[in-house]
């Protein structure tokens, strides 16, 4: 098996004011793994695998997932990583994040309340959560053209794009990390071009998440 991923890693400073708030009716609310259920039942409800293992692996790591609820229904959720590591297993680094710093992945608006700018209403609310942040993280496939304008419309930046092609499951062929990204721990990654050895792919698959 061959795979090539294209990354753009984008950021933008921590919000420090709502520019939109919630609708009446809406609630910003924080989802833990005792939601478990009620995430898997709202991802399979808009298409998607919602697998139950792999949402509380999220959980696991130190993973925390925020979203709107409307009157009972789960119409947005993001998952934020803020103290603990993200571990990106495209290309095998460990990303480590202060207290200053937040990780966004996997932001997701229920197809029928689009363009109501949900997002931002959301990335607003989140300063009742934590008060240190001062920076976001996020990264996009560089071919997912209307999540990069979604990030443009929520104030990220793009300052750097990685590459990875991978081989197989051990053979990884990788960019060098980019300045203004938190210096990578993780798997050799100093190295371009890396084979993994089975203790390697062993801790590889029990970080991925």
């Amino acid at each position: 098996m061959i795979g090539f991923d294209a990354i753009a890693l984008l950021r933008r400073p921590a919000a420090t004011e709502r520019t939109r708030v919630l609708d009446e009716g809406q609630q910003f609310i924080e989802l833990r793994s005792t939601d478990l259920d009620r995430l898997v039942a709202a991802y399979r409800a808009n298409g998607m695998s919602g697998r139950p293992e792999r949402l509380q692996r999220r959980f696991d790591h130190g993973m925390r997932c925020f979203g709107i609820d409307e009157r009972g229904e789960l119409i947005a959720w993001f998952w934020a990583l803020h103290g603990v590591p993200r571990y990106f297993d495209e290309l095998a680094w460990q990303i480590p994040l202060s207290s200053t710093q937040v990780w966004l992945r996997d932001a997701f608006v229920v197809p029928r309340r689009r363009g109501r700018r949900l997002l931002i209403a959301m990335m607003g609310a989140g300063i009742d959560v934590e008060a240190t942040p001062a920076e976001y993280f996020s990264d996009v496939s560089v071919s997912n053209l209307p999540s990069l304008r979604a990030h443009r419309s929520l104030g990220f930046e793009r300052f750097a794009t990685v590459r990875c092609l991978r081989v197989g499951a051990r053979g990884f062929w990788r960019s060098a990390p980019p300045a203004g990204l938190p210096p990578p721990t993780g798997l050799r990654t100093e190295a371009k071009r890396l084979v993994l050895s089975p203790e390697e792919l062993a801790w590889h698959r029990a970080q991925m998440a």
